[in-house]
């Protein structure tokens, strides 16, 4: 027989070897997992500071034709009602109030109103929506009876 020389990586250089492997397995998914953490944290704290209104009420002034909008700022932010427009069932606009400026604190109720180009019919369904500056909307819908 032959006496064939082996060599190969000595038991303690394969121990050392398989270790620094492990911690550099160890040291990328910690950075992913922290990467991909600040990513949710970001988008969670985005979404907190975002606008939200809502339309509370409607109230109809057939003397005048004009109808009301009180609108709410359910969000974290100041904003800013730029348009409020009125639609009838078909979605035709029947009224609208254009630059209206109306700056809303956080939580705070103010009305606003909308000029008809005609009068409400009673038993028809309506649609008023509400636009910020940065283009947020919020619509309501509501039967109107005399």
């Amino acid at each position: 027989m032959k006496n064939m020389k082996r060599t190969g990586v000595s038991p303690v250089i394969a121990t050392l070897l398989l270790i620094v492997i492990a911690v550099a397995a160890a040291v990328l998914a910690y950075i992913w997992i922290i990467g991909y953490q600040g990513t949710l944290t970001q988008q969670a704290s985005t979404a907190q500071l975002q606008e939200r209104i809502k339309i509370e009420a409607v109230q109809y002034d057939s003397g005048t034709n004009t109808l009301t909008v009180y609108v709410r700022n359910i969000g974290d932010v100041n904003v800013v009602i730029d348009a409020l427009y009125l639609y009838d069932k078909t979605g035709t606009a029947i009224g609208q109030s254009t630059g209206v400026g109306l700056t809303l604190n956080p939580g705070e109720v103010k009305s606003g109103t909308v000029s008809l180009t005609g009068g409400l019919t009673s038993g028809q369904t309506y649609t008023v929506k509400a636009v910020t500056q940065k283009g947020t909307e919020a619509t309501y819908t509501f039967t109107y009876r005399t």
